[in-house]
């Protein structure tokens, strides 16, 4: 048989090579290539093999498949291997963990004092640590967007709509109207209504043991004054303030619905008499008015009507008595 010259074998290798044969053409491949390669036994056991072929170069480089592609460690691998490139920023997940807290300390606050009402009063540190998470996060802190991540991201913007809402409660809940100008302690007719209320409810407490509710029983008249003070005392918020707060709202309510209806407790009204007179007043005004007027207009008297008739002339008469 003929004998191969050296340019020949060179040439057969080299068309080996370029063939992918079984001389290795994977060699010529780069680290980024992420076309699969063609089947074949998987060397040292790293590569595999989906129905429609194995996996790229990269991904099994990247530390292997899983043994099986349908099974829970698979989907558990493919959660973890990208799991870096879809986290967020270590800075802007502190700041995601602080919003977190400050937001679960308001809406523990909140439903707390839900009933009666006192979040105004009882919830303002929490309500301004969830401003200041919020500010830390909508505000950008170097490079790093954490706002556009986490407030605009995707398409339920849970952070916003989260601050919102609980923003919403401390809003519609008017806590400005019973705070200080600062916003971060009861305001000092807050305090003064706090004390008088304390001390009406402390009195129902003393005298309601008593079974007699009604106006004339020991509370309604020991716990009249007290009431009374807390009455006008909330008359003076109101008409210095357009709108007041749901806590004082709602804690004078609660009160006088202990005093109306509990306690069968009723204050006369002083403009009682002075209703009535004018009342009765109005009633006979009509009746006094023809009256005076009867009373007071001329009667006309009816005269009689005499019929004109000729009267006997003298003269006739005298000439008659004449002739006779």
């Amino acid at each position: 048989r003929p004998e191969m010259s050296g340019a020949g074998f060179l040439g057969a290798i080299l068309l080996c090579l370029l063939s992918g044969g079984p001389l290795g053409g994977a060699a010529f491949r780069s680290s980024d290539d992420l076309s699969p390669e063609r089947p074949g036994p998987p060397p040292l056991g790293r590569d595999v093999y989906r129905a429609d072929g194995p996996l790229p170069r990269r991904v099994r480089e990247a530390g292997g498949g899983p043994p099986d592609w349908d099974s829970a460690a698979a989907a558990a691998w493919w959660m973890t291997s990208g799991a870096d490139r879809l986290d967020l920023s270590e800075s802007c997940r502190q700041l995601l963990r602080g919003f977190a807290r400050s937001g679960a300390a308001l809406i523990g606050c909140v439903a707390r004092n839900a009933r009666p009402v006192r979040v105004c009063e009882e919830c303002i540190p929490q309500f301004h640590s969830l401003g200041e998470a919020f500010s830390n996060i909508s505000e950008n802190s170097g490079n790093i967007s954490c706002s556009k991540q986490l407030l605009s991201s995707d398409r339920l913007q849970i952070v916003l709509n989260m601050y919102n809402y609980l923003h919403s409660i401390w809003t519609d809940s008017v806590c400005d109207a019973c705070l200080n100008s600062n916003g971060t302690a009861p305001s000092v007719d807050t305090v003064i209504f706090r004390k008088m209320l304390n001390d009406s409810l402390n009195c129902f407490d003393r005298y309601s043991k008593y079974p007699d509710h009604g106006n004339r029983s020991d509370l309604c008249i020991k716990c009249k004054t007290s009431y009374n003070n807390l009455t006008k005392w909330y008359n003076k918020m109101a008409d210095t303030q357009p709108i007041m707060c749901i806590d004082i709202v709602d804690a004078m309510n609660l009160t006088r619905q202990l005093w109306s209806k509990t306690y069968n407790c009723t204050v006369p009204c002083s403009d009682t008499v002075p209703v009535i007179a004018v009342s009765t007043f109005l009633l006979f005004l009509p009746v006094i008015f023809y009256l005076s007027t009867y009373l007071h207009s001329e009667q006309k008297k009816m005269k009689l009507m005499e019929p004109k008739r000729l009267k006997p002339c003298s003269s006739a008469a005298h000439i008659e008595d004449r002739s006779s």
